[in-house]
């Protein structure tokens, strides 16, 4: 079993038509989304084409070596995998055009997306998603009282224009939000764009709301999308999916599954396993029960006290929710105003029970954690 910087080596010197498009190639280049190209590939207005090497040399002389390792991990990891991209000729001469970024905080936008053109017949639309922060986690946790949200709207006129100038087939995919913004585009563009999408990437996405995965088109197109989650998958498991998905093996734990460098590959497609671990289950099932407790209508109010209550409490990541203080949680959460007593009481039910089954996975994963380090387990998987 190798990982995703393995394949590329691999596969360096073969190319599309040898070993043609595939799920990891798709996960590469959602990866390469998380690149800032801002000051090196044209904005959708324009035709202009770079190749991938002209890129990456242009990016690397405008940042060194340490300036690179000051920003987020997974922006950092993608730089990365542009450059060993970058020396290869199965990647080297795809070129890059319509680049976007826009971000406004106003209405809570964050989008992102460039075309890559693989070959004569073959063009790639990513998304860009977002990080393991908390930060990154409330904009997909949206996604379950907001829709569409600006970031699909967005990203389906890209999707219009860009997927229509392309005179080639299309691949469209996307990492955390980034698969959801794939998806929606893909499911609502027009008939005649339809009939040129060969697949949809979806890697680690959250889902949507129940009403639009049983939209005709969506049922239409969920042959053509490929959903793939890791074991311990957090994000993933947020809302409905309408379309068959494929658990990853991981080499880290818990959230940090989500940085797909960690995922396992095998020749040219993942390495499988059968169900998703403790972890995942155990936020599936609460965030379902959360949402029953009170109602689609007023998950909006609930998931926006939450997040404030775990911005003031200076809580940033998954280890961090380890220190919560979950009676002021609670506390917080009897302040709202636009639900029932008995909803309250059933979401303050619904924690409680959260606490102490998280508790005990917490307790179980970190025995696990300490028998895979000293060896008393079979470290095959």
């Amino acid at each position: 079993m190798s990982t995703i910087t393995e394949y590329i080596e691999k596969y360096k010197n073969m190319s599309f038509n040898e070993v043609p498009f595939n799920e990891v190639d798709a996960l590469i280049f959602s990866q390469l989304s998380y690149v800032d190209f801002s000051a090196i590939v044209c904005k959708p207005d324009s035709d202009v084409e770079i190749t991938l090497e002209e890129a990456s040399y242009q990016y690397f002389n405008l940042y060194n070596e340490d300036e690179l390792k000051e920003k987020i991990s997974i922006v950092y990891k993608a730089s990365m995998l542009l450059n060993q991209c970058a020396h290869t000729n199965r990647y080297k001469n795809i070129t890059l055009l319509k680049y976007v970024n826009n971000v406004n905080d106003k209405i809570d936008k964050q989008f992102s997306a460039i075309t890559f053109y693989i070959n004569s017949e073959l063009a790639v639309i990513a998304f860009r998603g977002t990080d393991t922060s908390v930060t990154g986690i409330k904009e997909s946790a949206m996604l379950s009282y907001m829709f569409p949200v600006p970031a699909q709207i967005h990203a389906l006129y890209y999707l219009e224009e860009c997927g229509t100038l392309a005179e080639r087939n299309l691949m469209i995919c996307g990492h955390s939000k980034g698969g959801n913004l794939a998806s929606f585009s893909g499911v609502s563009c027009s008939n005649s764009l339809k009939k040129k999408i060969k697949g949809i990437y979806e890697f680690d996405a959250p889902g949507f709301p129940r009403q639009m995965i049983e939209r005709y088109d969506f049922i239409e197109m969920k042959d053509r999308i490929f959903s793939y989650i890791p074991q311990s998958s957090i994000i993933g498991c947020m809302l409905y999916h309408n379309a068959s998905r494929k658990i990853v093996k991981s080499t880290n734990e818990n959230i940090k599954q989500h940085q797909v460098s960690s995922w396992l590959i095998r020749d040219n497609h993942f390495e499988f396993t059968d169900e998703t671990d403790e972890t995942s289950k155990f936020v599936d099932k609460y965030l379902k029960k959360l949402t029953t407790a009170v109602g689609e209508e007023n998950i909006e109010d609930v998931f926006e006290t939450i997040f404030d209550f775990v911005e003031s409490s200076g809580i940033n990541n998954y280890e961090d929710i380890k220190v919560f203080d979950f009676a002021r949680l609670i506390k917080a959460i009897h302040s709202l105003k636009n639900i029932t007593d008995l909803q309250k009481d059933l979401i303050e039910s619904t924690i409680k029970q959260a606490i102490k089954e998280f508790s005990s996975l917490v307790y179980l994963e970190h025995i696990q954690s300490l028998t895979k380090k000293i060896g008393l387990t079979d470290s095959k998987d």
